[in-house]
Formats: structure tokens, C-alpha cells, sequence
């Protein structure tokens, strides 16, 4: 044994051989080895005349049983030597092998099983005649940083099986039967196993196995019969791997050598089991944590409370990231430890470290936050008992100001009335007495009148803070009823329901509301234009207007001059706080994100609604890129559309010059919507008083540009130009600022509103009168429309793809009844994934799935401080499940089917590139690279990885056939005609994954494009 010494002293430690589990098979006789860090290094040259080799055969197999307070850790179990247990736990990654049980990822109770199995077939050592090796280049052990070299080597199987038994004593017991029938025979290999004839399946009762060895080939199997019969049948067979190494000092081999990695102290046995015993606890905090969180994400908690998982699986990460930092210092401090370079003279520095600290508060937190969620499935459990409907107020977007407005219009059912219990857990606990009594009587309610309809809405996770729990009551519905400044939605219930019953019909529904597109430069004032148009048709005169608030549907904020001395103020009015779709922090950049819809009743006697679409700006100071961007998003959204009325560009009267992105954003609408919509374009023009209400300098550019295009049918005469001055409207937001106007000022607001007003309704006449609705189908009639719709396509090729490879190699592996299954759910505010941020490791069997978390984006990311470069916009999250049953396609079919994705998905690249000139950021090819980066670091990560290995190995031959396909189109010069990308996309959506993932981004849509209406009451 070595001689013990004081933690870090400065005595030399006596020359010892030491033992280490092969964790690296790749370790021969005369290898280097690191015993710092317990790693291999460099191999000197040896020869065979110094090796001996010994035939053994010693096999052992034993079961153990785990404890529900399991206090040996699983490393001590599969008897892992002391020194290299602590190496183990210090590494990050590359445990590999039978170490890699440090990555079990479930809690350890009376119901675990351990099956231990270890055969040495054959030893190989260093000869006694060893030649002198001294004369070996010294320069070669100094750069490879080497302590020891490899003198003996077991070989062997090295095995243990990993398994969870039902809660059942009974069958448990029974399972313990069986398995210690298969240690006998394994351990007499003379004896025939005898089983009983119910043996196989009482065995495949167990209900998880995990199998960790040095033999790839067993790791590969899922049950512990199969690793059985993979023993006794290659029990003769040379598939023996390196079990255990015997390593030397390298001053066993040079006396002479004293380099400082010449002296390795062993610390000491108590000292190495502390620091052990603290990983460990470290290690199963973070396990039992995540352990908990996966099965909430499998339960009802999902289905209510998915946005609050997908944060605390966020805070799982950082809490995994603190448990890396504790990890990486506690390992410089070992490795300086056995360099003998340093000293631990107080424990408390090196356990209870700041960082320790850290740990421990936000592992309780998160531990807290997980007890709250049993606590809300118990609670929600309650409540379906008594009939209620539980609904998440959070994925409402309700702000303080409307909440109770837009919580009953989007929980009002047809035909029935409803009451809406109001609460959150904070009022639950300060007034529980009145929650049970309010319940109960509204329970007893319902069972009385079949036409009630309760809901309990949870505002525990909602901004809007409510100071005592209430009830909210909505009537049947009454379609002559129209709201007042209420968002128009469909019910929210139907958003928390399976898969099945979030899928929408791929046609939309048609309607005949009067659709007008408003596009301009930013900073032209769109936003401004519609708050002002809206005021115009519901104040006809400008003392109607200055007498009532005005209607500000967007938030505003612009600067003013006040007073002689010309005072700047800053003119605010809206509700900022909810605003989710307005940016004003970046002067310059589009104040508008993303498309919204704005709703009004021009009558009351009008079922017709005059529906404007604010869009994002172009000339944006961020550059083309995001005015590609914001164009991409107002193409998807006109794509979406049933039909449009006009199409309406905003443009400033005394222009030098337009914009350059301003000719590309026609040219792009021209060519997604056709020749049938150059009728429907018409031209507004704002501040135009200085103009004298026309159009101004800007007049002959419109013309030269329209000229150039060699189209003659779009208008741009008197007919169809409108001229308007939004300072009007701007005065009215400053007399609630407390603005002060002179006579003259008014007598000018008051002129420029009656101008306004008769040129908006000159404008709705125009419409009504003159121009014929454009009606849009899901034909691509154009290159441009075919960009919109293949964009929409990529992401679900890729993940379709995926889930065809994963359930392909999982019938591969002879696994019954398994299979994996991906459905999307709709996200109902802007989401995104980050490319740098890492994902949540999900497990399914042998398999594992990356889970990027949707980072909320609201105008900047609300997760992470990545730059904007590094998130990808998503329209909907996609999840997994391990399902009890096998696909039922053929293997052969389904290598074709990804075969055809991959394909098909290298041609529409082609197309995207070298027809439509799109972006790089919807392409198919990155996103297969970005598929195939995310398989290896799963596989650096995560144990066991070699189902995730094949997924690899597949993805990166579609990649192959992918480089060759576009190889094909470059050589032969090709062009791929429009016809036959209109044929893809038909044969793309016919494969079910990919058409419910597109009908879910409909939904998305939907519920974040939600159009704001306002009546003329």
C-alpha cells in the first residue's frame, strides 16, 4: 500500500503500483499513463519478448441489491479502485465503458438491481527479462506528462446490468429468482441454466435496464436476457477487452528520472473518500432534481403548465452548469493535490465554497418549485372532480388593464353560461377557507344547472396581479354583441388539449372582412397612421375628438418642442407594460416586430369589419438582413390570408429619394401575389400638410420606379392616392400629456383633421366602390410564394427525418413495442431557439433527445444574453414521447422515405439559392449540420450513446447524398422548373408528421397575430 501523508506535505512518496479500471481500452503494455488526471498518454515501443501472457478464466457474477438511501456509491458497487472513483467523478466527459454508470439517471431504491459480471480470460505483464528501456527517448515521457506506465493488463468481459422491478414485492421477488438462477450458471459455466417456463417473461416485467461493460456490443442490448445469452454463447469467442490495468511509476523504469511528474501523491484513503462522498451528494442532488422535472413533463403538469417546465428545466441547466463550475475547481485542486504542489488546510474552503453556496440555494429553490408542481396536480385533480376546467391564465397575454374584459371573451363558451374562479396559490394560502367555500359552491352549482360552465383560472404564473380571489360571469353567446377594445380569439381551451385537437384544417376560413395590407419605410408611421385612421372614423369632428380619450390601439412615444424656449418632451400614451409587438428602445429599427391585425366596425348595422395589418418597417438601420427578415415575416403572413381588399403603401410627400429596399419589398409582393392584385395597390401619404395634402416630391419616384418594373396596370393617379396628416392625432395624445396648444396651433389641428377624416372614408369608398377582392389560394403561383411555403417546410423535413432514423434503428435493435413519437404544440407569444445555449438531454430508453427550450423573445431574448445572430425563430415546439408500441412501417420503407426527404429537401436549397436568391437562414443543409452537431454533443455528454451514434451515422449519409444531389444540379447546369417544386411540396405534405407540424404553425399564427377590434359604439 502507499504510504499515507498529510494532505499536499512535501515528502516524496514511496514508489507503488496502483490499479485503475480500463476505462480507455486503448491502453497496451509500455503506455503512458497520466495518473494526474487518469488518462492515457503516448505508447513507448515494446516489444513482445517482453511480455507474458497468462490464460485464465475466472468468472464471477453476483447480485447486488440497491438501498433506498444508497450511501456506497455506484462506482464503490462494480468495485471501481478508490483513486480512480475520484477521477471519474472530476471528469466532464469521455466516461466511457463501465464508468459511464456515473450517468444513471434514476434514483436508486429497494427496487434496484444490480447484476454484476466479470470473467478474466487472460493477464499480460511485463517479462522479468525486461530489456533496458532506459535509453528511451526522456524527452517523449516529459511531454506526454506522464506519472506511470501500463505494466499488467486483464483481459476480459467486464459487465454490470442495471434494473429497475416493478413495485411489487411479489413479482419482485420472483424477478430476484430468476436472475440469481442466471448467476449460477453464469458462475459454473459446467451447469445448464434452468429456467422456470414462466422465467422469460416474469424477466421482461423489469421496467428499465441499463447495461454498462467494456464490450461495445453489450451495451447495445436492452435486456438482461439478452446479455445473458450474448455471455454464454461468445464465451469462447476472442471479443475479450482490456478490465483492469497495473500501473507503475515511471521511476520504475528510470531511477534516473526526476521531472515533477516523476512523483505522483496518493492522497490520502479518508481524505479521497470525502471528497468522494460530496460529489456523490452533489452528482444525486442534480439527478433527483432532474429526475423529478422529467416526470412532470410527462404527466398533466405538461399539458397545463408547460411554459413553467420549460423554465425550470432552463434553471436545471444553470444549476448544472454552477454543479460544472464546483467540479472543474474541485479537479485542479486534486490534480494539484497529487503534483504535491499544494496544501488543504481548512475543509470549509474546499467544500463550502461560495459556489457550494450558490448550489445549495438554487437546488433548493428548483427543489421547492417541483413540490409546488405535485402540489398543482394535486389541486388540478381536485378540480376535474368537481368539474372544473383548469386554465393556465399565463398563456393568455391578459394585461392588467383588460384582463378581465379578454378573459371572459376568451373563455366564453357557445350556448352556455360560464363562471370563472379567479385565484393564484399565494391567495389560495392566505384565504383557503374561502377557496373551498367558493369552489363548493360553485361545484353544487354546475351539478344544478347543466348549462354552467366553471372554470378555475390560475393567475399564479400571469403578470397581472390580482388582489383577492374572484368570480368572473359570462352569459351565453350573442353574436349582435360586439366588445369594446377586446382582442377577438377562439376559446382558449381548446389550446390546452392533445395533439389531436390542436391540429387546424391546412384551407383557411373565409370570411369577408375588408383586408388592408399597410407597408412602408420605417419610420413612416404606420403605426401612428392606424391609431389615427381609427380616431378618424369614430370622432367625425374635431370637437368629438378633443372631448373623449383618444383610441390608441398601439402604444405611442414620440418627442415634441413645447414652449418659447423649445423644450423637448417625450409624448407617451398606451400600454406599454403589455406591449409585446412595439420595440421603441432602438431608434431607427422597425418600431413594429412582427404583422398584427387591427379590427373595426364601420357601423353597427355592418357585419363587415375593416381589418388593417400592421407590418414591420423596411430600411430598417439594422441592415438588408433584417429587412429580409421582416419581409420573410410579412410574406408568410399575406400568405395566410383568405383574400385581400387593398394593398397599401405609406410613403412621406417630400421624399429625395426611395429607399432601396423599398423597390425589392414590390418587387417580392408583385411576385407572390401576382398580376391579379396590381389593381389593389393604393398609395397613402402622411404629414402631408406641408405637401398641401398631396404627394409631393415623392410623386415622380413612384412613377420612374413603376415605369421600370414594364408593368402598365398598377394605378398610381388621384383615385388612388390618399394624403393624410397624423399630427392631429398626435395632438390629441398630447392633451393627455398635459401639452398646452395656442389658437393658431389648434385652428391648424382642427383643419388638418377634417381633411383626414374625409380623405379616410374618400379612401373606404374607393375600396367598397372601385377595386375587386384579390383572393389567395395554396397553389404556388410564383417563385416567391414557393420560398414562403418551402421556408415553412425545412424544419419539419428535418424533424420528420429524425424521428424516422430514430424508430428505424430502434426496430433494429430487436426493442418490442417501442417506438418514439414527436408531436408540436403551438407557442402562443414569439419564441426562439439559441444555438449557443445548451439544450435540456431528455431520455427515451437508450436514446437521447436534445430539447432546445424556446427562449421568449420580446424584443430581446428574455432567457439568455445571446446575441440576436444566435436564435432561431420558431413557430412551434416540438416534444417527444416513448411510446408502448412499434411503428408499423417496414424498415425498407422508411429508408426510402428519409431517402426522398433528403432529396427533395437538397432541391429545394437549389431552388431557394439559385432561383429565388433567399436568405441563408432557412436553408435545409444547415439545418441537417446543426442536427448532426447536436447528435455528437449528446454523445460527449450522455451515457449510454450508441443508439445516438447510429442517428449520427445515418444523418451524416443523407448529408453525403445531399452534397452529391446538389453536385448534380451544378454540373448539369440545371434549373428546376416550378412545376416540379409545386410537385415536392405536394408529396412533402402528404407524410403526417410534417402536415401536422405545418397545421400547428397555423395555429401559432393565429394565436400571436390575434387582431385587436374596436366598434363605433
Amino acid at each position: 500500500m502507499a504510504q499515507k501523508q498529510t494532505i499536499g506535505d512535501n515528502k516524496k512518496p514511496t514508489l507503488v503500483s496502483i490499479n485503475r479500471t480500463a476505462i480507455d481500452p486503448n491502453g497496451c503494455i509500455g503506455s503512458l499513463y497520466n495518473g494526474y488526471r487518469d488518462v492515457l498518454c503516448e505508447k513507448l515501443p515494446w516489444s513482445n519478448e517482453d511480455k507474458l501472457t497468462k490464460v485464465l478464466k475466472k468468472p464471477q457474477c453476483i447480485m447486488k441489491k440497491g438501498k433506498k438511501d444508497q450511501n456506497e456509491s455506484l462506482l464503490q458497487i462494480i468495485n471501481v479502485p478508490e483513486g480512480l472513483r475520484l477521477s471519474v467523478l472530476l471528469r466532464p466527459t469521455g466516461n466511457n465503458g463501465i464508468a459511464a454508470i456515473i450517468n444513471y439517471p434514476y434514483p436508486i431504491n429497494e427496487y434496484t438491481r444490480f447484476l454484476l459480471y466479470s470473467c478474466v480470460y487472460e493477464e499480460e505483464q511485463v517479462s522479468e527479462k525486461l530489456s533496458k528501456k532506459q535509453k528511451m527517448v526522456k524527452s517523449v515521457i516529459s511531454l506526454a506528462s506522464a506519472t506511470h506506465i501500463i505494466t499488467c493488463i486483464s483481459y476480459g468481459i467486464d459487465v454490470v446490468v442495471v434494473l429497475q422491478l416493478p413495485f411489487d414485492k411479489a413479482l419482485a421477488t420472483a424477478i430476484d429468482d430468476a436472475l440469481q438462477r442466471i448467476c449460477i450458471h453464469l458462475n459454473d459455466e459446467q451447469n445448464v441454466l434452468i429456467l422456470k417456463s414462466d422465467d422469460e417473461h416474469i424477466l421482461e416485467q423489469i421496467t428499465n435496464t441499463m447495461v454498462y461493460s467494456n464490450i461495445p456490443s453489450l451495451m447495445e442490448l436492452s435486456t438482461v436476457y439478452d446479455v445473458y445469452l450474448y455471455i454464454d454463447e461468445n464465451k469462447n469467442e476472442n471479443i475479450h477487452r482490456p478490465i483492469m490495468y497495473t500501473l507503475q511509476p515511471i521511476k520504475w523504469l528510470f531511477p534516473d528520472y526526476n521531472e515533477p511528474n516523476a512523483y505522483f501523491n496518493l492522497i490520502p484513503p479518508e481524505f479521497d473518500r470525502e471528497v468522494e462522498q460530496y460529489l456523490i451528494y452533489l452528482s444525486n442532488v442534480l439527478k433527483n432534481i432532474k429526475y423529478s422535472l422529467d416526470f412532470s413533463d410527462n404527466g398533466l403538469m405538461y399539458k397545463y403548465l408547460e411554459d413553467q417546465i420549460y423554465k425550470k428545466q432552463c434553471q436545471w441547466l444553470i444549476l448544472s452548469k454552477m454543479h460544472d463550475h464546483i467540479i472543474a475547481r474541485l479537479r485542479r485542486l486534486i490534480i494539484d493535490l497529487r503534483k504535491n504542489r499544494t496544501t488543504v488546510s481548512k475543509r470549509d474552503q474546499l467544500f463550502y465554497h461560495v459556489d457550494h453556496v450558490n448550489f445549495e440555494k438554487s437546488a433548493q429553490i428548483l427543489q421547492e418549485n417541483l413540490n409546488d408542481f405535485k402540489n398543482k396536480e394535486k389541486l388540478i385533480v381536485g378540480l376535474r372532480d368537481q368539474h372544473f376546467e383548469y386554465c393556465n391564465a399565463a398563456q393568455l397575454n391578459l394585461t392588467k388593464y383588460n384582463y378581465e374584459k379578454t378573459l371572459k371573451c376568451k373563455l366564453k363558451m357557445k350556448d352556455r353560461n360560464n363562471k370563472i374562479l379567479c385565484t393564484t396559490d399565494t391567495l389560495n394560502k392566505k384565504n383557503g377557507s374561502k377557496l373551498n367555500l367558493l369552489r363548493n359552491q360553485l361545484a353544487k352549482e354546475c351539478e344544478i344547472n347543466q348549462n354552467l360552465y366553471i372554470t378555475y383560472a390560475d393567475f399564479s404564473y400571469s403578470t397581472v396581479e390580482l388582489e383577492d380571489i374572484e368570480i368572473l360571469t359570462t352569459s351565453q353567446t350573442n353574436n349582435n354583441k360586439k366588445s369594446h377594445l377586446q382582442k377577438s380569439s377562439s376559446t382558449v381551451t381548446k389550446n390546452k388539449t392533445s395533439t389531436s385537437q390542436q391540429s387546424l384544417p391546412s384551407s383557411p376560413i373565409i370570411n369577408d372582412n375588408i383586408n388592408i395590407l399597410l407597408l412602408g419605410e420605417t419610420g413612416v408611421g404606420k403605426s401612428t397612421f392606424i391609431n389615427a385612421f381609427v380616431n378618424y372614423l369614430k370622432f367625425k369632428t374635431f370637437e368629438q375628438a378633443q372631448s373623449n380619450t383618444p383610441i390608441v390601439l398601439i402604444p405611442v412615444s414620440f418627442l415634441m418642442t413645447v414652449g418659447d424656449d423649445f423644450q423637448e418632451r417625450l409624448i407617451k400614451f398606451g400600454d406599454f407594460d403589455s406591449s409585446n409587438n412595439e420595440d421603441f428602445d432602438h431608434p431607427g429599427e422597425s418600431v413594429t416586430q412582427h404583422c398584427r391585425m387591427y379590427e373595426f366596425h364601420l357601423s353597427d348595422n355592418d357585419e363587415k369589419k375593416l381589418c388593417i395589418i400592421d407590418t414591420p418597417g423596411f430600411g430598417d438601420t439594422r441592415g438588408l438582413d433584417q429587412d429580409d427578415l421582416n419581409m420573410q415575416d410579412i410574406l408568410e403572413y399575406i400568405n395566410e390570408l383568405t383574400h385581400l381588399n387593398a394593398i397599401c403603401f405609406l410613403l412621406k410627400p417630400n421624399a429625395s429619394k426611395l429607399h432601396t429596399f423599398f423597390r425589392m419589398c414590390f418587387i417580392q409582393l408583385l411576385d407572390l401575389l401576382g398580376p391579379n392584385a396590381y389593381q389593389n395597390i393604393i398609395f397613402c401619404f402622411t404629414n402631408a400638410r406641408s405637401t398641401f395634402y398631396g404627394p409631393g416630391d415623392t410623386a415622380p419616384l413612384i412613377k420612374t420606379m413603376l415605369k421600370s418594373f414594364s408593368i402598365n396596370n398598377i394605378p398610381f393617379k388621384k383615385d388612388n392616392t390618399f394624403c393624410f396628416d397624423n399630427e392631429s392625432f398626435r395632438y390629441l395624445v398630447a392633451l393627455q400629456n398635459g401639452i398646452e396648444f395656442n389658437n393658431d396651433e389648434k385652428h391648424d389641428y382642427k383643419e388638418s383633421w377634417s381633411i383626414s377624416v374625409k380623405e379616410s372614408y374618400r379612401l373606404i369608398d374607393y375600396i367598397h366602390g372601385n377595386l375587386i377582392t384579390y383572393r389567395s389560394n395554396n397553389e404556388c403561383k410564383s417563385n416567391k410564394h414557393a420560398q414562403v411555403e418551402i421556408s415553412h417546410m425545412i424544419r419539419p423535413m428535418l424533424t420528420t427525418m429524425q424521428n424516422i432514423l430514430q424508430n428505424l434503428i430502434l426496430s433494429k435493435t430487436n426493442i418490442k413495442n417501442k417506438s418514439i413519437t414527436m408531436f408540436p404544440k403551438a407557442i402562443h407569444r414569439p419564441a426562439s431557439i439559441c444555438l449557443s445555449c445548451k439544450p435540456y438531454p431528455l431520455q427515451f430508453g437508450n436514446f437521447w433527445i436534445a430539447r432546445n427550450i424556446p427562449h421568449e423573445f420580446l424584443k430581446t431574448c428574455l432567457v439568455c444574453s445571446c446575441t440576436i445572430e444566435q436564435h432561431i425563430a420558431i413557430h412551434y415546439v416540438l416534444n417527444s414521447e416513448y411510446s408502448n408500441k412499434s411503428v408499423s412501417n417496414h424498415p425498407e420503407e422508411m429508408i426510402n422515405m428519409v431517402n426522398q426527404l433528403c432529396t427533395i429537401g437538397a432541391e429545394f436549397d437549389y431552388f431557394l439559392v439559385h432561383i429565388t436568391r433567399s436568405s441563408k437562414n432557412d436553408l435545409f443543409l444547415p439545418g441537417l449540420l446543426r442536427m448532426i452537431d447536436e447528435e455528437n454533443k449528446l454523445c460527449q455528454s450522455q451515457k449510454p450513446d450508441h443508439l445516438n451514434s447510429q442517428l449520427i451515422k445515418e444523418l451524416t449519409r443523407l448529408k453525403c447524398q445531399y452534397e452529391n444531389r446538389i453536385e448534380e444540379f451544378k454540373s448539369n447546369q440545371q434549373l428546376i422548373d416550378l412545376l416540379i417544386i409545386n410537385e415536392h411540396i405536394t408529396t412533402i405534405r402528404k407524410y403526417p408528421l410534417i402536415q401536422m407540424q405545418l397545421d400547428i404553425m397555423k395555429q401559432t399564427q393565429k394565436m400571436m397575430t390575434e387582431p385587436y377590434e374596436v366598434s363605433q359604439d
